[in-house]
Order: C-alpha cells, then sequence, then structure tokens
C-alpha cells in the first residue's frame, strides 16, 4: 500500500473511531443507558469507581476477586490503617508483602540513609510521612472492590473522608498483603 493508501486507510479509521465514539452520547439518553455504554465489560462494585474520560487502570484492571478474597484483602487493610494510624511501625510492617520491605528497606532507606536504617520500621521511622502520608485511616468500612490479576491486586474503597482511596496489594502464601506505605488518594 502507497502513501496515499496508508493516508486515507487512517482517515478512514479516524472517522471510524470518532463514529464510535460518538454513539450513546446523545444529550437525550438516560443517565443509565450511557453508564451501561461505558466499560460494559467491568462488573460488579468496581463499577462504583469509574470515571467518564479519567484514568481507570486500576477499575479495569484484571478482574474482581471473590468475596473471601476481598473479605481477607479488607482484614488486613483495616488492621493496617489502625497501626498505621498509631505510628506503630513494627505492627504496621507486618500487614506488607515481603516484596514491598525489601523495596522499601533494602532499595530505598538503607541507600538514601547510608546503610543506618535496616528494618522495616526504622523505614517508616525514617521517611515519616513522606512514606506513610498523613497517617489518617481514611477507611470507613470493608473495602468496596478488589482488582486481581494474578498476584497483584488493588483495593478501592470509599473513604470516612469522602475520597475514593486505593491500595496495591501482593499475594504471597494465599494471602493478600499491602504493598504500598500509604493509600492512594483516587481523587489526585
Amino acid at each position: 500500500m502507497g502513501m496515499v493508501g496508508r493516508l486515507v486507510a487512517a482517515v478512514a479509521l479516524l472517522l471510524l473511531l470518532a463514529a464510535i465514539g460518538g454513539c450513546g452520547s446523545d444529550s437525550s439518553s438516560s443517565g443509565e443507558e450511557q453508564e451501561e455504554a461505558f466499560y460494559p465489560w467491568v462488573k460488579g462494585p468496581s463499577r462504583e469507581f469509574l470515571v467518564p474520560d479519567g484514568d481507570n487502570l486500576v477499575q479495569t484492571f484484571g478482574r474482581e476477586a471473590s468475596k473471601a478474597e476481598r473479605e481477607q484483602a479488607s482484614r488486613v487493610i483495616t488492621e493496617w490503617m489502625k497501626a498505621r494510624a498509631a505510628k506503630d511501625w513494627k505492627k504496621d510492617c507486618s500487614y506488607f508483602s515481603r516484596k514491598y520491605i525489601h523495596s522499601l528497606v533494602a532499595e530505598d532507606a538503607t541507600k538514601v540513609s547510608g546503610g543506618k536504617v535496616a528494618t522495616c520500621p526504622q523505614a517508616l521511622a525514617y521517611f515519616g510521612p513522606q512514606a506513610s502520608g498523613d497517617y489518617k485511616n481514611t477507611l470507613a468500612g470493608p473495602i468496596d472492590s478488589l482488582r486481581v490479576r494474578e498476584s497483584q491486586a488493588y483495593a478501592q474503597y470509599h473513604g470516612r473522608d469522602g475520597k475514593d482511596w486505593i491500595v496495591p496489594m501482593e499475594k504471597e502464601g494465599g494471602k493478600w498483603w499491602v504493598s504500598t506505605a500509604a493509600p492512594i488518594d483516587r481523587n489526585k
């Protein structure tokens, strides 16, 4: 195919994409009809977190976890939030995945501190709010969604502060563990 042929094909593709993108955007459509056209393959509680024209990578990541997986992850996050809010670094670290602890300590804290930091609790104390955020427990109840792909997951929940939050997790030994020092504000 020559240059002109490729250009015609590209323009035709753009027109087709524009036509498809315009489908369902009629202002006379009800909100329910528009919602159904918006990421129709996303099922379950993750739909609550979809943002029109926003970053929906977490919401569309993998699959929605089973109720049992979501409950197990929720118990871990609940206890982790309590330890983090109390600045109980030893207990805080007990909810982290081994992989995250290695990254926090060996790859970050030990290097930055010139070898003075050698444990997870020391790393959290050393970094303070730069790692653990504002120490607030934003969890109002159980998590609402857990998006899973292989040994990685993202917990999502509506916080007690009116914001939506995300907590990255990793599966080790058949259980979900936190893989961040602070929840991620979904609204930023």
